[in-house]
């Protein structure tokens, strides 16, 4: 018999994580007299068949194309992760665009991916590389299909250009409400907003 704790290193996943695998079905704990959990070691085996199948996504993003390097570091930060973590299955997923903008390639297909009960974990440098609103719901949302999101670095290390973007995709989408976005006040609004902004 398994302490929760033991289990949780076996499979490498968080005690919330677990508790969401005992809510779903998927491992039955025994409880005993004093109501704590313990796990029969075959059914933890069993479980661990079913995890290992489901494969990490590393995910790295940047808003703009001009932050390539930045791009390249973050991915070589998620690599070094797997490597000392042992993860050998795992997919690279990779983002160009605003953390306001939830039609981003790369995040819509950890969403399907996540549905379809295909990985375990979403590795980020950053909490904003997935979204900078609402992320403590985006991860209740993937526990609730099994998936862990796992941050290597709680604190971005220079917010003010990922801002920048962020004010101007704002000021973007609501003056294309506006004047539509062909229009000549559309492309004058966004252009002085753009110099307001990054005017040293």
């Amino acid at each position: 018999m398994l302490r929760p704790k033991e289990v949780c290193q076996r499979l490498g996943i968080s005690y919330t994580t677990l508790r969401e695998y005992v809510r779903r079905g998927w491992i039955k704990p025994v409880v005993l007299e004093s109501g704590w959990w313990r796990f029969r070691e075959e059914d933890v085996d069993k479980l661990m068949g079913l995890t290992r199948a489901r494969r990490a996504v590393l995910y790295a993003r940047v808003s703009s194309h001009a932050q390539k390097d930045d791009l390249d570091r973050q991915i070589r930060a998620l690599e070094e992760w797997a490597r000392k973590n042992n993860v050998q299955e795992y997919e690279v997923i990779t983002d160009i665009g605003s953390d306001l903008n939830e039609d981003r390639k790369g995040f819509r297909k950890i969403l399907k991916l996540a549905v379809e009960r295909k990985i375990s974990k979403v590795v980020v440098a950053y909490p904003d590389r997935l979204t900078r609103f609402g992320f403590e719901t985006l991860e209740e949302l993937l526990r609730s299909f099994g998936v862990e999101i796992v941050v290597l670095n709680h604190e971005d290390r220079d917010p003010r250009e990922e801002l920048v973007e962020d004010l101007i995709t704002i000021i973007s989408h609501f003056a294309g409400k506006l004047y539509g976005m062909r229009s000549h006040k559309y492309e004058k609004m966004v252009e002085g907003v753009r110099r307001l902004v990054e005017d040293p």
